[in-house]
């Protein structure tokens, strides 16, 4: 009985001792290479090419994505908010750049604001350079028969130019009636069987803005087409377009 209670406890410790050495190998095992399982694999060359081309590929979607949302905000932007043509500002050639006789007007005293504007031509030629219209005016003040001074408040050429002559603070002796409330614009050229330029009358225009805008010209003025030697029928045709044009008084 004793000797079986003997046996039982040796294959007991004998268990128990290879148990504790293969723990220790274990151990052991573990502490000699415990950075082995931390490493990643080793890849290839072809896939880490295939991996530079994914994320190339994705970069590049992206890119186009934000370029393409970008451009579509720009489309939507301009088409909610268009913005207006920029226009040309007034062509001015003042009195002292042609005026070779130097005959200046003499300013009126009294405070002069146009309520009405008249449009004449000029019986003339036309003219389409700065050159050539400095030589037509200095010709016509030297045949002008009013002290050389002309009698329009400004002329206006072919190619769109503002000449000044009495300017807006002389008013124009040309038309009694309207002396003392109006402004004279001459209209260079004949235009009894020929219409004026499209610049000529973009440079009218101007002219009225701005006199408007400098308050020298009542918001409310009318416009009063009146004829000198012809009467210029397809000038007339022309402003009886604008909201201003007086009928009743004009030629």
């Amino acid at each position: 009985m004793v000797e079986i209670q003997l046996h039982s406890f040796a294959n007991h410790e004998f268990r128990q001792n290879n148990s504790h050495r293969a723990d220790s190998s274990d151990i052991r095992q573990s502490e000699e290479t415990p950075l082995l399982h931390t490493f990643p694999r080793e890849t290839s060359p072809e896939e880490n090419n295939w991996t530079s081309l994914t994320v190339s590929l994705l970069l590049v979607i992206l890119i186009s994505g934000i370029i393409i949302g970008v451009y579509l905000l720009i489309i939507q932007s301009d088409s909610e908010n268009v913005l207006p043509p920029v226009e040309m500002p007034l062509q001015f050639v003042s009195r002292l750049q042609w005026d070779t006789l130097r005959k200046r007007p003499v300013l009126s005293s009294s405070s002069f604001r146009a309520k009405s504007v008249v449009a004449v031509q000029t019986d003339s030629i036309l003219c389409w350079a700065t050159e050539s219209c400095f030589d037509l005016l200095q010709h016509m003040q030297e045949n002008d028969t009013s002290n050389n001074t002309m009698a329009y408040n400004f002329l206006i050429s072919s190619n769109g130019q503002t000449y000044e002559s009495l300017g807006w603070h002389v008013p124009s002796p040309m038309f009694p009636k309207y002396s003392n409330s109006s402004l004279v614009f001459g209209f260079i050229g004949n235009f009894t069987d020929m219409a004026p330029s499209s610049y000529q009358i973009d440079g009218a225009e101007k002219l009225l803005a701005v006199s408007v805008s400098q308050q020298y010209l009542e918001p409310n003025y009318v416009l009063v087409g009146r004829k000198t030697k012809e009467r210029p029928v397809y000038l007339f045709s022309i402003l009886k377009k604008f909201p201003q044009w007086d009928e009743d008084n004009s030629d």
